[in-house]
């Protein structure tokens, strides 16, 4: 059963988030969860390349601008994301609108911002989370240098 534990991230969430020392979260993914026209769960993955905390009540996404998800989140205004790795899994949900259409450099990807409403925390005594959702890319140069370009622009912000 999930626990509310407030409006912000915890520390350990915000370190997490903030962007920095991202290439020891490669392969990792974080689940976002947006609501579609016929009131279906939309899930879609992103790297931690794609996410920026602000603060511990902003976070700031690329999303690619012509995706579902994109237009999921430019009409509801709403987000689940969730965190799942070895000992943890929380589920952040808030407002979300979008910042800035086209990032500077990748033009396809939109700059969205979350404005946290809600954290919880699922974890039960008895059942210890070992790990979380992770991916693997052919280590291809393009790849590598797409994913630091997205992740320039976000850090950058607004």
């Amino acid at each position: 059963m999930s626990q509310l534990l407030g409006t912000e991230l915890t520390e350990e969430l915000f370190e997490r988030l903030k962007g920095i020392d991202v290439g020891s979260k490669a392969g990792k993914a974080i689940i976002l969860v947006s609501v579609d026209e016929a009131g279906w769960a939309h899930p879609a993955m992103l790297s931690y390349y794609e996410v920026v905390a602000r603060d511990r009540s902003r976070i700031d996404l690329a999303i690619g601008k012509g995706s579902t998800t994109a237009r999921n989140l430019r009409r509801t205004g709403k987000i689940t994301l969730l965190i799942t790795d070895s000992g943890m899994n929380y589920y952040i949900k808030g407002g979300v609108r979008e910042i800035r259409e086209s990032m500077e450099g990748v033009s396809f990807m939109s700059l969205f911002r979350v404005e946290l409403e809600k954290l919880l925390e699922d974890q039960e005594p008895d059942a210890a989370i070992t790990g979380g959702v992770t991916f693997s890319r052919p280590e291809k140069k393009e790849a590598s240098e797409l994913a630091e370009k997205i992740f320039a622009e976000l850090r950058r912000g607004s």
